[in-house]
């Protein structure tokens, strides 16, 4: 049998330090480099030439930054771009703004303490993944956006939303809460799995689309009252605990890989609101969600699953999906409907 041709890749950093770890590091991990650029002028130029199945671009660039790179890319070309990214304030809020010019995700640059072999991991799983699920896609917004929604069975007496997304999230997030103008009149808790050091910058930028207040749990374990009711992002680092009056973060182990786990949170919301819970499971790999979801259809609560069309990574929804959790499976456009019906 004839070996699968191995993943190509574009390598776009100013560093050539960086570059020359991200080639062969990536070569170890059995993908084919067609070529490493120091300059995003250069690249955008040579990348639909090089036609390559993933390119991996740096945020913060001297000339042509890697926002305005992706942005110059994506009128040309419409591959896998995944951004690595610092960890400072100005690299954190220069990704949100690459993700909204058309990267697919990111990776953070490793730190003190943190294993290089790790972050090669992460980069090389990611670009996989992303590879692989680019050709299914379908414009999401086009996908059931003008479609009616019949009202789920009680879904008016719902008294907290808790939403999960891994690979894919932070514009599947955004795109959910954009422009809801006001606070909730019921809860929203959520996980997004994300480098330590992100989320605080992710929270800020999720206030700015929804037009209201967003709170990074904190570290300290201080807990977050449900009333009024906020919306909450869960602090990277730490899982996310839910009681009928609040929610808190602590440490822990690791689940499925990640932390915080949507898991943890979904089963105890579970126990705690039983049929007045929903949950929303968004794009992301792996199967962190499936037996939160589980827990909460067992208490007679509501698990919408996003669908295949719009899913980035159809991997955690798939995993609800197959289990038999979901009660309904739709695109973004929907469960944004959706969630507007049900916080108003």
């Amino acid at each position: 049998m004839k070996a699968p041709r191995p993943l190509s890749v574009v390598i776009v950093d100013d560093s050539p330090y960086a570059r020359y770890v991200l080639e062969r590091h990536l070569a170890a991990e059995g993908f084919l480099v067609l070529g490493d650029f120091g300059r995003a002028e250069e690249a955008i130029w040579a990348i639909p030439t090089l036609a390559p199945d993933l390119v991996t671009m740096d945020v913060l660039m001297p000339g042509l930054n890697g926002i305005e790179a992706v942005r110059a890319l994506r009128t040309r070309w419409s591959g896998s771009i995944l951004m690595v990214s610092s960890r400072t304030r100005q690299g954190a809020a220069a990704t949100w703004a690459a993700l909204e010019a058309g990267a697919d995700d990111f990776v953070a640059k490793p730190e003190a303490g943190c294993s290089l072999a790790d972050v090669i991991a992460v980069v090389a799983a990611k670009g996989r993944s992303l590879v692989a699920a680019r050709s299914a896609h379908r414009d999401p917004a086009r996908v059931g956006a003008n479609a009616e929604l019949a009202a789920l069975p009680g879904e008016r007496e719902l008294q907290l939303l808790v939403m999960g997304a891994s690979t894919g999230g932070p514009r599947a997030v955004s795109g959910i809460l954009a422009g809801l103008n006001g606070p909730p009149r019921i809860p929203i808790v959520i996980i997004q799995h994300m480098p330590v050091g992100f989320t605080r910058f992710f929270a800020d930028r999720l206030a700015e689309v929804a037009g209201c207040a967003v709170r990074e749990s904190p570290l300290d374990g201080a807990a977050i009252a449900f009333h009024p009711p906020p919306i909450v992002l869960a602090a990277s680092g730490q899982h996310l605990h839910v009681s009928r009056s609040a929610c808190w973060s602590t440490p822990g182990e690791r689940r499925h890989g990640v932390i915080p786990a949507l898991d943890v949170t979904l089963q105890d919301a579970a126990a705690a609101f039983d049929a007045r819970l929903g949950a929303m499971v968004l794009t992301g790999m792996g199967n962190d969600g499936r037996q939160g979801a589980i827990a909460v259809r067992r208490a007679g609560g509501v698990v919408i699953a996003e669908s295949r069309d719009t899913a980035v990574i159809w991997g955690m929804p798939r995993a609800v999906v197959e289990a038999g959790a979901a009660s309904r499976v739709w695109p973004l456009p929907m469960i944004r409907h959706w969630l507007r019906r049900v916080v108003r």
